[in-house]
């Protein structure tokens, strides 16, 4: 047993009379506290313990090679744990980065294919239309999930939510070649990105839960995998642009294979959880019921005296019945950061952005993909850097500072549609880089960060408060988008 009051009142070999009483004082005073409201039978269960406690003290005391050598190796022993647990697993980290870069495939995907997607549907607005479906959809899904979180497994989600995604990369580019009536088509594919919504939804809230049971660097890893899904979906799409022609019939055969791709690289993600499932250690981490991990969360509450049990005092009963609340204490300052950052992404990007037109010649759907493509490269380049630099702290000050800076691009931007003098295709590719980068800076440091606050049977609770920000923020900056994007 593990007495940790007496390293206080160990002075070199020196151990007085008034330090034991000081140390034996001490134990009564927190024995007291939560004897107040129990029974008699709890009471004397209590007094034992206490009394065993004073011999334990003696006889420690009486040990001739009790030393501060002695404390010296228990805290070696737990630096040492400490480092194992900041060690990052190769197979986890990467099912995490597979995981997250396969569920943000299918949005990427049809954000790239807007070149094309536009000039097919210019009357419907598409680049304005397609983020405000989807993340409406995300947000109401992820909202009724957490609503009715005990009915689901996890893992049975990821089973079968990325199977759908691969029937809807595929079944997309089929319906654009067969559908002859514009309208038809476009109400389809709306209809397919809904469908993935509804999956992300899902699937978004378990992937960052599973990063968080593992440790804050993966959710890093998670956030730096959605960033890649954005640079593979711009290399497929320019290979595809560059493969075949650009007449009709080079546009929808390079469509399919575009789809195709993207289908086959989830299917390597679904893939490699199921051979996951099959290490005992990642197993017992990934399918835990809803009963379990309720169990876990209520005997971590439970306070310890020697090698029994006593039971839980009021303050955390509270907190066992309000974890949300809790977590929403610590964190509610990161859950902001991530909520505005997406706000502006999204109100700015694709709609508004997609606006800006090329003065020098470049044809619509190549100046479309480079705006898309740059925007992508510099977010993913921005979660990568968080994900390098986090073992430096980076004072609070400059990140709220950075993040309501950001706001200046909502101006810089409409500049560009509105001022030819600002509408310089370098000028803009610069100011795509510089919001890209620093919208995937911030929105990894807050979701890395924020877990960090929280004891750690709350961090999959903090990574579902931090999800659900990030999700509003980016209805919202959708929907204001949506609306602003009719009066352009």
């Amino acid at each position: 047993m593990e007495n940790n009051f007496i390293f206080d009142s160990i002075n070199g070999d020196n151990i007085t009379t008034d330090s034991i009483n000081s140390s034996v004082y001490s134990l009564q005073s927190s024995v007291s506290s939560t004897i107040s409201n129990k029974s008699i039978n709890e009471q004397k269960y209590i007094n034992d313990q206490e009394n065993d406690q004073k011999k334990e003290i003696l006889e420690i005391i009486d040990l001739s090679d009790y030393t501060p050598e002695i404390i010296k190796n228990k805290i070696e022993i737990e630096d040492l744990n400490n480092k194992k647990i900041n060690k990052i697993d190769g197979k986890i980290g990467f099912l995490i980065f597979i995981l997250g870069m396969g569920n943000m495939l299918p949005f990427h995907t049809f954000l790239a294919s807007l070149d094309y997607l536009d000039g097919i549907f210019p009357q419907y607005k598409m680049s304005s239309t397609f983020p405000f479906i989807y993340m409406v959809v995300v947000c109401l899904t992820f909202i009724i999930l957490l609503r009715f979180q005990n009915k689901f497994k996890a893992h049975l989600i990821l089973s079968s939510g990325f199977p759908c995604y691969i029937s809807i990369m595929i079944l997309t580019p089929i319906v654009i070649i067969t559908s002859h009536s514009p309208i038809t088509t476009y109400l389809i594919i709306l209809l397919f990105m809904g469908l993935c919504a509804v999956i992300d939804g899902l699937c978004q809230g378990t992937i960052f839960s599973y990063a968080s049971r593992f440790g804050p660097q993966y959710s890093l890893i998670a956030q730096t995998g959605t960033g890649v899904a954005s640079v593979v979906v711009v290399i497929t799409r320019l290979t595809c642009k560059l493969s075949f022609s650009s007449d009709n019939n080079g546009k929808k055969i390079g469509s399919v294979v575009y789809f195709v791709i993207s289908a086959i690289i989830i299917l390597i993600a679904i893939t490699t959880f199921f051979f996951s499932l099959k290490i005992e250690k990642i197993r017992k981490i990934l399918i835990t019921n809803n009963d379990k991990n309720q169990n876990e969360v209520e005997n971590s509450n439970i306070t310890t005296i020697g090698r029994d049990e006593i039971i839980v005092d009021n303050k955390s009963k509270e907190e066992k019945h309000h974890p949300f609340k809790e977590v929403f204490k610590k964190t509610y300052g990161f859950g902001f950061m991530v909520f505005y950052n997406f706000f502006i992404v999204l109100f700015l990007f694709p709609g508004i952005i997609i606006q800006i037109k090329s003065l020098n010649g470049i044809r619509s759907d190549w100046w479309i993909f480079i705006m898309i493509s740059v925007y992508n490269i510099s977010d993913c380049l921005g979660k990568m850097l968080i994900s390098m630099l986090h073992r430096f702290i980076i004072p609070l000050k400059i990140v709220w500072s950075i993040l309501f800076g950001k706001t200046i691009f909502v101006l810089l931007f409409f500049l560009c549609i509105y001022y030819d003098k600002f509408n310089h295709e370098p000028m803009v590719l610069v100011f795509l880089i510089l919001f890209g980068f620093i919208s995937g800076t911030l929105v990894s440091y807050g979701v890395s960060e924020g877990p960090k606050r929280v004891d750690q049977k709350l961090k999959p609770t903090c990574s579902v408060f931090l999800s659900l920000s990030l999700n509003l923020g980016l209805m919202l900056g959708s929907s204001l988008n949506l609306l602003v994007s009719f009066f352009m």
